[in-house]
């Protein structure tokens, strides 16, 4: 569906039973909802989900103003807002992680789990992100296509259906949109949110990802009481497909409840 948000439109996968407990999905920089496909087969049956594309990804519009991580937050609480959501389980993934943050600090009460999956909690690499972005806008996504794939699987994994399925959303990604992903990036900053997050949190990693070591994601879960910590064996920055299993796992213990 596509609901009207602010200055553009956004559009939001739903999938299962909305009589089923609501479990919202965030997708990470330069995919879209669809790069959750293994995660709604296995759990569309017991849920309700709601996958948005975050603004210049998927088939939602280009930003017309700034994007900041507080700005896709705002776009998440206001279609969860539209759609009568009144309580939810939510996982992100990468940037989805930090907007997860960002959300379930603003709906405290009505965030009954929340499960981070390769983020972190304040920008990594801002003087990168910044000169990432000025190099998309200049010539494209294609310039960084192969540092950005390399990363987000393993070797192995690029050559799979599904590691394929990846670079194509990549590629279809627009230049902007990765680019005003790059600039919230660059300025992310959750830590202020960390002491509201006082539902159960799950914060996991893959052993092989580079571009959010694990000791960047454990520092994320040192940072909020109570946190539980995972390394997911054998996966790099987007697991989803290929540790979907694991993934899927990790999901099912956190969104069990109602």
């Amino acid at each position: 569906m596509f609901l009207n948000i602010g200055d553009h439109n956004l559009h939001v996968a739903l999938y299962g039973s909305d009589c089923n407990p609501t479990l919202v999905l965030l997708h990470s920089l330069g995919t879209s909802h669809a790069v959750w496909q293994r995660q709604v087969r296995a759990l569309r049956d017991q849920h309700f989900i709601i996958a948005p594309d975050f603004r210049g990804h998927g088939l939602s519009d280009l930003s017309c103003t700034p994007v900041t991580i507080e700005a896709l937050a705002d776009d998440v609480v206001s279609a969860l807002t539209m759609l009568g959501v009144n309580a939810f389980h939510l996982a992100g993934i990468s940037i989805g992680g930090l907007v997860a943050q960002c959300v379930a600090a603003t709906l405290t009460d009505q965030v009954r789990a929340l499960t981070l999956l390769d983020s972190n909690i304040v920008s990594l690499a801002p003087q990168m992100w910044k000169d990432r972005a000025t190099k998309v806008r200049g010539e494209g996504l294609a310039a960084i296509e192969e540092a950005v794939l390399s990363r987000w699987t393993t070797e192995e994994g690029r050559a799979t259906p599904e590691g394929r399925g990846l670079a194509v959303m990549l590629r279809r990604t627009p230049s902007e949109g990765y680019a005003a992903g790059c600039d919230a990036l660059a300025v992310a900053d959750c830590r202020h949110h960390a002491a509201r997050l006082t539902m159960p949190v799950t914060v996991a990693v893959g052993e092989q990802d580079e571009a959010t070591p694990p000791a960047a994601a454990r520092a994320l879960a040192e940072a909020i009481t109570g946190a539980r910590f995972e390394i997911i064996p054998g996966a790099a920055h987007i697991p989803l497909f290929e540790k979907a299993d694991a993934v899927n796992t990790i999901l099912q213990r956190s969104a069990g409840g109602t």
